[in-house]
């Protein structure tokens, strides 16, 4: 059971006499009538919970350094119980799965269960997770806030997320046999992502304060839209300069070498004599045997955050260009190819994308007039004038 006690401090606190343990919580609330009325509330539903024995020490104490203890006594109590716990199962589940996917994506999934779903629901019996239970999760995902007033997690990565957990319930139900209870759970609606491409003379400008150092680096993703990964990972190997070549085959991803993102990332990119120059400088300024053309200090390949931090936003400050992600120089690199009336097919090829859809949702509205979408013939054939 569960008491109210005031603290000489005047402070109310919690005191918990559960499976054959004393817990005490103080809070910060001072034993105000108003206070001690909240508190009465809340000692009256816990005591409810642990009638019940549906009580949860981490749903009054998230951040209680006895939630462990208390977790710990509750699994002795129930050692026969039919089902695993939610952390147990989930941990199972990412054993048996990680062989499918990339060492990246493992991490990923990995961060995903210990900071979001094993904190929330591992000590909950798989066969207990309820639809309500999920959508007040999501709704708390969605409520978090940054200092800011913004939201700190979009809707993309709420779903994300969520998939795992979707996954592992799936899965538990088929193998411990009870009622999957997510039928009518739906994703949430994502919002479409806002691309900021640089015009032609904001590339230049960029180009221009650009340290020596990174000048050809950056010409390089301007000019391919090569993604990041793609250009930490490229190697000497795959620079074929009799025919004028630059072969995608791997990605750098978190200090390792993997396969690329899609089949069709798997491309040979012509170079332009810009591109070739660029190379040719790089390979005859190496220093060290390093089979990255765009090697770190150390030899191996570049790390993401380390360019976008202290080397690429930096450079925006410095030309006194609008903040965006360094990830924006693909998305230039496809409206700039557009604007220049390249083949839409060529472009595609180029960016790894599997057909021209993705290209013209979204990029071309950059360059409405490159893709004859701004309306203009249109109007001058209604008003009789040339197209």
């Amino acid at each position: 059971m569960a008491h109210i006690r005031v603290r000489p401090n005047g402070r109310i606190q919690f005191d918990l006499h559960l499976y054959g343990q004393r817990f005490r919580e103080g809070s910060k609330q001072m034993a105000t009538p108003k206070n001690l009325k909240l508190a009465q509330a809340t000692l009256k539903q816990m005591n409810a919970e642990i009638d019940l024995g549906t009580f949860q020490y981490r749903d009054y104490f998230p951040n209680s350094k006895k939630v462990g203890l208390f977790e710990s006594l509750q699994r002795e109590k129930y050692p026969d119980r039919l089902y695993p716990f939610f952390n147990d199962f989930a941990n199972e589940w990412f054993e048996r799965q990680k062989g499918n996917w990339k060492s990246s994506y493992q991490s990923v999934v990995r961060n995903t269960l210990e900071h979001y779903l094993i904190p929330h629901f591992g000590n909950t019996l798989v066969s207990e997770l309820s639809l309500s239970q999920v959508e007040f999760f999501r709704q708390t995902l969605q409520e978090s806030k940054k200092d800011s007033g913004e939201r700190k997690l979009t809707n993309k990565r709420i779903n994300n997320i969520l998939w795992p957990l979707i996954a592992i319930l799936s899965l538990a139900a088929e193998e411990h046999d009870f009622k999957y209870p997510f039928r009518r759970y739906r994703s949430l609606k994502e919002e479409k992502a806002d691309s900021k491409p640089m015009t032609m003379e904001e590339v230049r400008c960029f180009l221009e304060c650009c340290d020596e150092q990174w000048h050809d680096y950056f010409l390089l993703r301007f000019w391919t839209g090569m993604r990041s990964c793609e250009v930490h990972g490229l190697h000497w190997e795959h620079i074929d300069f009799d025919h004028r070549l630059i072969r995608i085959r791997q990605n750098y991803v978190n200090g390792e070498i993997c396969d690329v993102k899609t089949p069709k990332s798997r491309r040979d990119l012509q170079m332009c004599d810009t591109l070739y120059a660029a190379l040719k400088r790089q390979w005859e300024k190496r220093e060290n045997d390093s089979p990255f053309v765009f090697p770190s200090n150390t030899g191996r390949g570049l790390d993401t955050h380390y360019i976008s931090q202290r080397v690429w936003h930096p450079t925006l400050a410095k030309a006194g260009l609008q903040r965006r992600r360094a990830y924006e120089t693909r998305h230039t690199a496809a409206v700039l190819h557009i604007a220049a009336h390249e083949n839409p097919l060529y472009i595609s090829h180029k960016l790894g994308h599997s057909d021209t859809k993705l290209l013209f949702e979204v990029y071309a509205p950059y360059v409405a007039n490159a893709s004859r979408q701004d309306g203009i013939a249109f109007n001058n054939m209604m008003l009789g004038g040339a197209a």
